[in-house]
């Protein structure tokens, strides 16, 4: 007995030792950035972990920013929240956006950093796909990261935060790669992520836009597992908007500055919209964010209006032609791929959305509409007009796409999307 409780005491001592070591390790190298917070400064390059949902959660309870930017990769590449556009007493600002992040998960790393600070000002920027009500959460996404509940209640992260960070299988791997990582970050202070850096004119021509619009289909517009896409549930039910609004809404009783816009992507997306015969859905979605924003506005006419910007569609900017694959000595200027674009095409961007004006840059006339019940139906009729001229300009390019988005959607089990309302009927 005697000898078996020894055995017991100096095993547990020895996997004590090992936890500690594993610990230390983990506290030392702090590949979240949980317990040594990086200074901040804009534009300097931080390390972060694939972990980026937990690590942006950690830099939220640290900065407690006064500024946000809001959205999916397109916002974190591309929009500088440091653009000098923001009003001046706006301090920190801190780009939240993740890949792939669903309108839930916007509204969940709105309600942390609003917990912990009520923020000012707030930059958000829309994408279509993001509002289809089969887009999947992400797989790192975790609740006890929160600071407070989906319901606003306040609960405990730290002991869940603590494992995750220092203890976990997935911390000892970040922290391995942070110690022999070579590069000089993967993302900058204020939470901009860093494009990579290859050669940008091997990547932006023809054959790479072609290939991003046709894996588009299967990985944004109709993502897995389900691949569907639909807008609502045919009865008009879309959480996704409702998410949205809640963000509003308690901007509005913070006295938030909110500014929405819709993301500028490469027309190639369009096009693959249009052969998915999507285009009706895109047209009705920007009716339902104005419809949205303006039913916010109406109900607090005390306060400034949330706008709602238009930088997508057909225009100058994302019409830009595509190089050829043999051009290999000229690259575009705006996208990366299709629904991605450059830091100074978001500043842009923001140039417009600020007012704002910075010598030797100049916003093109067509580039971001402020659209409303008003103007939407006569907007989009030129829309449609742009389309036509596009498709007779670009018929090969046109054609090519076409055939390669069949292709790809021919995979895809097609969805009647009509068929939840009917389920929901049978139901009730």
């Amino acid at each position: 007995m005697n000898e078996y409780i020894k055995f017991i005491i100096i095993f547990s001592l020895s996997v004590g030792q090992v936890l500690l070591v594993i610990i230390g390790f983990n506290w030392w190298v702090d590949p979240y950035g949980a317990f040594h917070a990086s200074e901040y400064d804009p534009q300097k390059p931080v390390w972060m972990s694939k972990q980026l949902r937990l690590a942006k959660v950690h830099r939220l309870n640290q900065l407690k920013p006064q500024g946000l930017v809001l959205g999916t990769s397109s916002s974190q590449l591309g929009i500088d929240p440091d653009h000098p556009g923001w009003d001046k007493d706006v301090n920190p600002k801190y780009n939240v956006a993740m890949p792939g992040a669903s309108l839930y998960e916007t509204f969940r790393y709105f309600q942390h950093s609003n917990a912990l600070n009520p923020p000012k000002q707030i930059l958000i920027g829309l994408n279509f796909f993001v509002f289809n009500i089969f887009f999947p959460l992400s797989d790192d996404f975790k609740e006890s990261n929160m600071v407070v509940s989906s319901e606003g209640k306040r609960q405990n992260q730290y002991f869940p935060n603590l494992a995750l960070t220092l203890l976990s299988s997935s911390a000892i791997k970040a922290s391995q790669k942070k110690l022999f990582y070579r590069g000089e970050g993967t993302h900058f202070s204020n939470g901009r992520e860093i494009p990579e850096k290859n050669n940008l004119q091997s990547k932006t021509n023809r054959s790479v836009m072609m290939w991003s619009a046709t894996k588009a289909v299967s990985r944004l517009i109709m993502p897995p597992p389900a691949h569907h896409f639909c807008l609502d549930d045919g009865m008009e039910n879309n959480s996704n908007l409702q998410y949205l609004k809640k963000i509003l809404e308690i901007s509005k009783k913070n006295g938030t500055d909110v500014r929405l816009f819709i993301h500028p992507t490469h027309v190639y997306l369009l096009e693959a919209l249009r052969v998915l015969g999507k285009m009706g859905d895109y047209e009705k979605w920007q009716h339902a964010l104005i419809a949205l924003v303006e039913d916010v506005n109406s109900r607090h006419p005390e306060s400034r209006e949330f706008p709602l910007w238009n930088f997508g569609g057909y225009n100058s900017v994302t019409m830009t032609a595509v190089p050829s694959p043999k051009d290999s000595n000229i690259s575009m200027r705006w996208f990366r791929d299709i629904g991605h674009y450059s830091k100074n095409l978001g500043d842009l961007i923001q140039d417009r959305i600020f007012n704002f004006h910075q010598t030797g840059r100049m916003v093109p006339e067509d580039f971001g509409i402020q659209i409303n019940s008003k103007n939407i139906d006569r907007h989009q009729k030129a829309q449609k007009s742009l389309q036509r001229t596009y498709m007779k300009t670009y018929q090969e390019e046109i054609k090519e796409l076409t055939d390669k988005v069949n292709a790809e959607g021919g995979k895809i089990k097609l969805f009647d999307c009509n068929q939840l309302a009917r389920r929901l009927q049978t139901k009730s």
